[in-house]
Order: C-alpha cells, then structure tokens, then sequence
C-alpha cells in the first residue's frame, strides 16, 4: 500500500468515527511511524509502505477510533517547542499550561542567587523542564503525589538534560516539603474539574487521561483552597504563586485570595480566547 493510499483510507476511517481533523492526525501518525517529515511524505506519496509499519499505523487509528488521544498513541506532546513524552499516567500538556509557563518565566528574578522554585503537582514535568532549562541558575524542585507521573517527569529532565538540576518529590501537595523550606515562586496546574463535571468531559480526557489530576473535588476548588492556606508557610516574603486557571473561576479564586488577607493579587491574565487562565499573586510580608 502507499503512502498516498493510507493516508485516504485513514482519514475516511477517522471521519466515520466523528473525530476532528482526521486528516491531520493521519499525517501526525504516519510521519512518526516512518520517521519522515509531513512534506516528505507528499513528495514521496507514490513510494509503498513496509507491511509492517503499515500494521502499525492500522493500530494506531483503530485506538484513534476508540478516542484515545493522539499524544498517548504516538506518545509524545510538543510543548514550548520541547518535546515531552506522555503516557496515560500524565495529563497531556496544553496550551493554557504554556501561557502559564511563559508567565512564570517573566517571574524569575535573574538577581537572586539560587532563585528557589516550587512546581506543585509537576505531572509530565513540563513546567519544571521548560524553567529550568531556560534558567539553569534555578533550583527547581518538582513534587507529584503519583509515583508514575514522576517517572516520566525525570524521563522527560534527563532526555532535556536538566535531570541533575531538578529535585523530584513523591508528596501530597505540602505534605514531605521540609517545614523550614523556602521558595521564591510556587507555579502549578492543580487539578480543577468540579467533580460534577467529569462525566461530562470529552471521551479523549474522561477514558483516558488520569481522573486524579483532573479532578478538583466539589467546586474545583479543592487544591486552590489547599494552595492558598498553605503556600504561604513556603514562600520568602515577597514570593509569587503562579496558577493555572478552570474554566470560569477566576472570580471564586480571586475571591479566595482576598479572603484570607496574605497575599495581593498582581494580575489575572487572559488567554486568545479571552478566558482568564493564570492568575499571578505575591505574598505579603509578615
């Protein structure tokens, strides 16, 4: 069969199945699996494909078909053009988490030596990888309460080459942090799905990636809550925390910030759909 051949017929598949973009994706697998580029498979579109990466490819979209995400099938996600490997014990990054990592970055006091950072529930590590290898000055700590999600994330800091710079952390948010550690700058995606709400995900997110990171208890607001009470016992004064943001709780979360006096509110940052998905506070002194 040829190239020109599979993408068709993977595409049509695809399609049948309700899946958006079947064409796209078909070229993300087929590329991946002969290691070619998108352009150089049009180039060669004629060329016929080995039995058994056609095999392969015929798994990849049967899984596709079962709405599993593209990232575990071909198991990697780009993310600030790095690439990180994923597997269903990781949520797969996304864009609001890469607004989140930019901002965080603007944060980093370049004059502070040792600038301590905080990556509360690292997952893949990609917020951890992405600052410390923009900023190798940092010591960056990344904690996880799933012993899966932090292999992959040392995975993913050795094969960027900062696995020797970033301390990991099996804990329960604060719980193994030493009582007299300090950060300069806490950053986190908590997991912020109201529970209500978790059935009604799409089927690529609720079957397949890991309900503990997506789940945020009643509200959504479990880990916020948790966060605000306790960061500031981890923060040197004049600290930042750097959060991502659900869906329409900016209001509720800006609310829990004021209500419990430690810390001001810097700014809450939009994203290109102009839903507010990051929210940047400094602890106050004393």
């Amino acid at each position: 069969m040829t190239i020109s051949k599979l993408l068709i017929t993977g595409a049509t598949i695809l399609k049948t199945a309700g899946i958006d973009n079947p064409a796209k994706e078909v070229e993300l697998f087929l590329a991946h699996i002969l290691k070619s580029k998108r352009i150089d498979m049009y180039l060669n579109s004629n060329n016929m494909v080995a039995e058994e990466d056609i095999n392969i490819f015929r798994s990849f979209i049967e899984r596709r078909v079962k709405k599993e995400p593209v990232a575990y099938i071909v198991g990697f996600q780009e993310f600030r053009e790095l690439t990180f490997k994923v597997d269903k014990n990781v949520l797969i990054p996304r864009p609001e988490t890469e607004l989140l990592a930019e901002y965080a970055l603007e944060l980093i006091n370049k004059q502070i030596k040792g600038y301590e950072i905080l990556d509360l529930g690292t997952g893949s590590g990609v917020l951890a990888v992405t600052l410390q290898k923009r900023f190798p000055f940092v010591k960056m700590t990344a904690l996880d309460i799933s012993r899966k999600a932090l292999k992959i994330a040392k995975e993913n800091a050795a094969a960027h080459k900062v696995g020797g710079q970033i301390t990991f952390l099996e804990s329960d948010m604060f719980k193994n942090i030493k009582k007299n550690k300090k950060f300069h700058l806490i950053v986190s995606n908590p997991p912020y799905v109201p529970r209500e709400e978790m059935k009604e995900l799409m089927e690529d997110v609720r079957l397949y990636e890991p309900k503990q990171a997506l789940d945020g208890g009643k509200q959504g607001l479990k880990f916020y809550k948790e966060i605000i009470k306790r960061a500031p016992g981890y923060l040197f004064p004049g600290g930042y925390l750097c959060l991502e943001l659900g869906f329409g709780q900016a209001e509720s979360i800006r609310n829990l910030f004021n209500e419990s006096g430690k810390f001001a509110i810097v700014k809450i940052i939009r994203d290109f759909a102009s839903i507010e998905r990051v929210i940047i506070v400094k602890v106050k002194n004393g």
